[in-house]
């Protein structure tokens, strides 16, 4: 048995009875202190056991649940939830050079820690002290579970702050190359694991890549904004006529240069560039694409921030649906979970009004099934992408 326990309200209480994994400080009527980052049980007003969760003492959410009711929470029980969330990837880790999260967070029932695989090797993430304490524990068990060729730490991400807990990088076994070689469909890319973006790859795009090279016709031109290192470009390649890919870091734009080489595509080209600035000048120039795709980083990561992200997203979308042929493809993407869905269609709606442009629902897109949203945690459904037909 834990040594520590929580008290939560009557609010408290309903709020863990609905399925949401957080309980807030504010929520909390009393508490015996425990630990930053220890399993501690939580208890109602009457004395009943709710569950264990982790206690951080830093964060407003002051215990994030791994379990309800009476279960214990040991190495054994977390042994189990990793063979879980294993076979629930079979599909990928069977398939050669195939990348995939193993385990995403509260998602998966391992809050706080982010687990990706790359053809054999793991990549980790512990956001919260809880899965910190563990990491040892955890390393142990993939070896155990899966024998990765390596596995490699990458807690460099701002998500550590918050619980006050530094920032590192490092290898925890084995040898990481610098460089790794994915396949994805039928395109191939390389990445930096120590020093890629998330760990290495935005993974949770992967079938929506894929799915829209679908859209792609001979002649028509296309435009990848916001590129990265060419996910999106390299798919659309495969089936237009011109791609052109837009990032404003030199470092990406190089190496989706590397990897259109790697794939043979003499017909995808990419550009260093502010994103708005290029969809100004493209609209200004009367310059015209068939297929454009909009994928930016998160504009609101906070609540705070809903209101700015709202212009973000207007401005950008008003100046794609500017530049699109009639018959043309915008598919638009938010990885914001402060957007919802309703508000980014909203959003969606006042761009095409201020265009004028007739804007037909194609399809909407989620994050890959990787990345499973839990629908009792909203904050798990990120990743909203909808595809439009513009007239």
């Amino acid at each position: 048995m834990d040594k520590y326990k929580v008290v939560v309200t009557a609010k408290g209480e309903r709020w863990v009875r609905s399925g949401h994994p957080w309980i807030f400080r504010d929520d909390i009527a009393r508490m015996e202190e425990p630990e930053n980052g220890t399993v501690t049980s939580f208890f109602n007003l009457r004395g009943d056991l709710l569950g264990r969760g982790f206690y951080s003492s830093h964060s407003r959410i002051a215990l994030r649940k791994i379990v309800s009711g009476e279960v214990v929470v040991d190495d054994a029980y977390w042994r189990r939830i990793l063979q879980q969330v294993c076979r629930a990837r079979e599909a990928y880790l069977k398939t050669r050079d195939q990348a995939c999260r193993l385990v995403f967070s509260e998602a998966d029932g391992v809050p706080g820690l982010v687990a990706d695989w790359y053809a054999g090797y793991l990549v980790l993430q512990t956001l919260i002290a809880g899965t910190d304490g563990l990491l040892t524990l955890f390393t142990d068990l993939f070896q155990e579970l899966l024998g990765p060729k390596a596995i490699l730490l990458r807690n460099d991400v701002e998500a550590r702050k918050l619980e006050k807990l530094k920032p590192e990088t490092r290898v925890l076994y084995g040898e990481m190359p610098e460089k790794l070689e994915i396949r994805e469909g039928a395109i191939r890319y390389r990445m930096d694991l120590k020093a890629g973006q998330k760990t290495g790859a935005y993974l949770d795009q992967q079938e929506n890549r894929k799915r829209l090279a679908a859209y792609g016709r001979p002649g028509f031109r296309a435009l990848d904004c916001f590129g990265y290192t060419g996910g999106f470009a390299l798919h659309q390649a495969l089936t237009a006529a011109e791609v052109t890919a837009v990032d404003d870091s030199a470092g990406a734009v190089a190496e989706g240069r590397e990897n259109a080489r790697l794939n043979g595509l003499g017909n995808l080209y990419f550009v260093k560039g502010n994103v708005f600035e290029f969809l100004k000048q493209a609209e200004k120039q009367k310059d015209r694409f068939d297929l454009i795709t909009l994928d930016p980083p998160p504009f609101a990561r906070k609540k705070s921030e809903v209101a700015g992200a709202q212009r973000g997203y207007l401005e950008l979308n008003r100046r794609a649906l500017s530049v699109l042929n009639p018959g043309g493809i915008l598919a638009t993407y938010s990885c914001s979970h402060n957007i919802s869905e309703f508000f980014f269609l909203e959003i969606l709606k006042e761009a095409a009004q201020k265009t004028g442009r007739r804007v037909f629902l194609l399809e909407k897109q989620l994050q890959a099934p990787d990345h499973p949203i839990l629908i009792t945690f909203p904050e798990s459904y990120y990743l909203k992408g909808l595809v439009l037909r513009v007239e």
